[in-house]
């Protein structure tokens, strides 16, 4: 089964639903939590938040204006190409740090209803681009789906930040659905025709690799004797901080070493 057969798998809620809680999460936030470390290198929260409000402009510049002034040269390498993003990502977080937490919050509300907007307005079998999912055009709802993972992570990093996993996890099923179609592209070794791999990924779905003779197809269900299997096992969701404690009324804001 090929990405451009599968019947359109519609993200958008869940984007407008992750943005919501993303939202009223940084509301609750101390001033000294957004300077809190995450496990975007040296990025704080504040600055994550930041790189999710780039996106979201992003989106509406080029997707929904057309306006191409922030596009990188992708006919370079890949390490070029990657160093040249990482290096754009970086200048807009060194401008917006000098924004308050409360702009940062009210500018993502903002963006977030104008992407919602601009989002149910597209056409989710339109051709896209996926780098992951390899070099032909894939239907745009994958595309989404991309975006609706980056926004995942990236919730994340914050919460661990900050102690606070909330029920985030929820999401976990429908990302790992997107994520299963980096195999075809991405799962490369050489195996006889009719070769399966099983691939569960527990409440995220089970998947079955097919070796066919233009390369590996990938199916929903069980393989039939499977020459390998990869299985995710249960998780439980842990912070790498314990969770913040209610604050009682007229206690001081929590402490934060700031690392960089």
């Amino acid at each position: 089964m090929r990405v451009t057969e599968v019947p359109p798998r519609d993200t958008r809620p869940l984007i407008t639903e992750m943005h919501g809680d993303l939202v009223a999460l940084l509301g609750s936030l101390e001033d000294a939590e957004w300077a809190a470390p995450t496990e975007v290198g040296h990025w704080s929260v504040q600055d994550v938040a930041l790189h999710l409000l780039d996106g979201d402009l992003g989106q509406l510049s080029r997707g929904r204006d057309g306006y191409t002034a922030g596009l990188l040269d992708t006919r370079d390498s890949y390490r070029a190409f990657v160093a040249a993003l990482d290096a754009k990502n970086q200048q807009w977080i060194d401008g917006g740090r000098v924004l308050s937490p409360r702009v940062v919050t009210g500018l993502l509300r903002w963006s977030g209803e104008q992407v919602g907007q601009y989002y149910a307005t597209v056409d989710l079998h339109e051709p896209a681009i996926v780098s992951w999912a390899g070099d032909d055009p894939v239907p745009r709802w994958l595309d989404l789906a991309r975006e609706m993972t980056e926004r995942w992570a990236h919730q994340q990093h914050i919460r661990d930040a900050v102690g606070q996993p909330g029920d985030h996890a929820r999401f976990l099923p429908a990302v790992l659905a997107t994520f299963v179609w980096a195999f075809p592209h991405q799962y490369q070794p050489d195996a006889a025709p009719g070769t399966a791999v099983q691939v569960d990924f527990g409440s995220g779905g089970r998947w079955r690799l097919t070796r066919a003779a233009e390369g590996w197809a990938l199916d929903e269900g069980t393989a039939q004797s499977p020459a390998a299997a990869l299985r995710m096992p249960p998780m439980c969701h842990s912070s790498r901080r314990p969770p913040r404690p209610p604050r009682r009324p007229g206690s001081s804001p929590p402490t934060t070493t700031t690392r960089r």
